[in-house]
């Protein structure tokens, strides 16, 4: 017999209040550990600092988040056998956690403070390293506890990256099957299939509030299934496609003007439909969700390149 294991998240919690029974959850769950590390921002701690006491942490770690060099410095923590570390905070400060559990062998469960992308729950973490944005590999946390409490006080700039960073997969899948007739590269149709529901929940469902509690919980789970794909297919394929290519590019030609990755890969997903693919029905079916929710807006306001600076993005992202 033939199969295929992978990594599921032990706890799977998005709902209102989550963090304050962060304790129950974790003794629930039957996840026992000696000490509990709390690894986030100083503001954001300050922030949530009366919550957070309650918690009684064992340890706080304070990071910025986003930079390898930050997370190379930290040094090896004590107790690592005995402890469960708890990254909060948005993508960079998540994905620097997840690099730190990489490199020290860590136990670790995300609390993302927004939805911005899927950091809460990928094996891929973006990082500067030299002032270059770079993807690293890294294990994926044990769980995710999201409180919608806290999300919902998010800009909704964030959220809306996070909506563009999950609608991405279809397109993201689209060059996957391209590339399976054009260069019969394998396709893991469970992962395409987890890739393609989870966009679908979000750009399918008939509401222009992101704070709507039920869109953002929808926005969550999605984010955890698009990760769970990206584990599952062993790479980043049911996720990240030219559209990830041309936010890169983007990242790396006019980094004092990079935006948002959620914002860039929106932005790309929509020069994709309208001229590679010319499917305009899809472009303009984007177009009218992308509107109707404020994304759009965003995109208009912030990926502003003349046509001689696109021309140089598609072709540093060689699309």
């Amino acid at each position: 017999m033939f199969y295929q294991s992978i990594n599921v998240p032990v706890i799977w919690e998005i709902e209102h209040g989550a963090l304050r029974s962060l304790n129950q959850i974790i003794s629930k769950n039957n996840l026992y550990f000696k000490y509990k590390v709390l690894v986030t921002s100083y503001s954001l701690y300050q922030l949530y600092s009366k919550l957070f006491s309650s918690l009684c942490f064992d340890q706080i770690i304070y990071i910025e988040g986003g930079s390898f060099e930050e997370i190379n410095n930290l040094g090896r923590v004590e107790h690592v056998t005995n402890s469960l570390f708890f990254a909060f905070g948005g993508g960079s400060i998540i994905d620097a956690m997840k690099l730190y559990a990489q490199l020290n062998d860590l136990n670790y469960i995300t609390i993302p403070s927004t939805l911005s992308n899927d950091a809460l729950f990928s094996p891929v973490a973006r990082l500067n390293k030299r002032g270059i944005k770079r993807s690293f590999g890294v294990k994926e946390p044990l769980g995710i506890i999201a409180d919608l409490d806290i999300i919902k006080q998010s800009p909704s700039v964030l959220l809306l990256a996070g909506v563009g960073d999950l609608v991405s997969n279809l397109s993201a899948i689209k060059d996957w099957n391209l590339s399976n007739k054009e260069t019969e590269e394998p396709i893991n149709n469970f992962a395409m299939s987890l890739a393609y529901l989870s966009a679908s929940s979000i750009v399918n469902n008939d509401v222009d509030n992101v704070y709507n509690s039920d869109f953002l919980k929808r926005l969550g789970n999605g984010l955890v299934m698009s990760g769970l794909a990206m584990i599952l297919a062993r790479n980043t394929r049911p996720a990240s496609g030219a559209e990830h290519l041309i936010s890169h590019a983007i990242d790396e030609l006019y980094p004092q003007r990079a935006t948002m990755h959620g914002i860039q890969v929106a932005y790309g997903q929509l020069i994709i439909e309208k001229y590679f693919r010319n499917d305009f029905k899809e472009y303009n079916h984007l177009k009218v969700f992308f509107s109707k929710i404020g994304l759009y807006q965003e995109i208009k306001s912030r990926c502003i390149f003349s046509d001689s600076e696109i021309h140089t993005i598609l072709e540093k992202a060689k699309v």
